[in-house]
């Protein structure tokens, strides 16, 4: 059964991909070169939508636990609110608001709730009364990590296909292994049309907010199943491995801007692929290098949680990478600054002369 469901969901995924191209052009669901886009032709963004048609439609062929029906009603009410941004350009608080009701939709009628954080400070932390503002912040929190992340062709998608991957190997015996095999084969389908390959280009897609929030919110979903249950292996704070890479760039982007007195909505160049990819790697490269990070980080993960590492010492393990992460991409940018700047000068006593 699950064979065939990614099967299905891959080929359904796909087949939409290919099918609504023209009604993106002719409904203006395009992204438009110009300003800090770097393709040179308008772009199809549909991916969120195609991926949650596949979801969708093989949920409903081979069934589904009730319990999926709020996460899927969350999944395309994102869908919906995020199509209209890519089309329209929503006011942030829109967006924020949209996300929180999708969380309220997991908490309250999926019982998606952190219960506890097993032991990261040595000792067990059950969350008791903050149960359910600590996952309300954590799913939204998830949401605008993979939508932060999605700044070049397959990032964000590769980054959701190596967390979902993760974690399916920790869902055997499970309800949720059978989601993470639709979802995986929706953004593998996605991909296709998405990696930085020259082949691709004729069909290429972007996911859009569409898409980045909606993977956000059902991973989410299925790393806090996942975690909550009397299985210690799956310990909330070994999970926080396998989502590390667009965590970080999250909380790193965060911290910059409003150490730069700006807001931490506000774009900029400082990601971890911007400063790759002005230090003179090909986009290719870079996201070799940012998805590659993010797998050696979820293998930590996975090994921690088969060989019984205290969630103490991964919690702090996790702080440190994080830190180093953040000073990595500090110390690159000023690199990055102090090359600029000598270019300059350059050219302008080149002018001179």
């Amino acid at each position: 059964m699950q064979v065939a469901a990614f099967v299905l969901t891959f080929t359904i995924t796909l087949v939409f991909l290919l099918v609504l191209r023209p009604v993106a052009a002719a409904v203006g669901l395009v992204d438009v070169p110009g300003g800090r886009k770097t393709h040179d032709v308008p772009v199809p963004v549909i991916g969120g939508v195609c991926m949650s048609i596949g979801l969708g439609f093989a949920a409903a062929v081979f069934g589904h636990p009730a319990s999926w029906e709020p996460v899927l009603l969350a999944v395309f009410m994102l869908v919906v609110v995020g199509t209209i941004d890519d089309r329209f350009d929503l006011p942030p608080n829109v967006r924020f608001v949209s996300q929180a009701c999708a969380a309220l939709l997991l908490v309250y009628g999926a019982g998606i709730r952190v219960t506890s954080l097993g032991s990261p400070l040595f000792f067990a932390a059950p969350l008791g009364v903050f149960s359910v503002p600590f996952t309300l912040v954590f799913i939204v929190t998830l949401i605008n990590a993979f939508n932060f992340a999605d700044g070049i062709d397959g990032l964000a998608g590769g980054l959701a296909l190596i967390s979902l991957i993760s974690m399916g190997t920790l869902a055997a015996g499970t309800d949720e292994l059978a989601l993470i095999v639709m979802l995986t084969a929706a953004i593998a389908a996605f991909l296709v049309s998405n990696f930085p390959l020259r082949c691709v280009q004729p069909i290429r897609t972007f996911m859009g907010d569409a898409g980045s929030t909606s993977l956000g919110l059902v991973i989410a979903a299925v790393g806090i199943s996942l975690s909550q249950d009397d299985v210690t292996e799956r310990s909330p704070v070994i999970g926080l491995w396998l989502v590390a890479v667009p965590v970080f760039e999250l909380f790193c982007s965060i911290v910059r801007r409003v150490r730069d007195g700006k807001s931490p909505l506000e774009p900029d160049h400082g990601h971890l692929h911007h400063v790759l990819i002005a230090s003179g790697l090909s986009r290719s490269s870079t996201l070799f290098v940012m998805l590659a990070l993010a797998g050696v980080c979820a293998l930590l993960g996975i090994a921690a949680s088969k060989l019984g590492v205290s969630d103490g010492v991964m919690l702090l393990a996790w702080l440190a990478t994080g830190i180093a992460y953040y000073q990595m991409l500090r110390r690159g940018a000023v690199v990055l600054r102090r090359l600029v700047l000598r270019d300059a000068l350059q050219r302008s006593s080149e002018r001179t002369a």
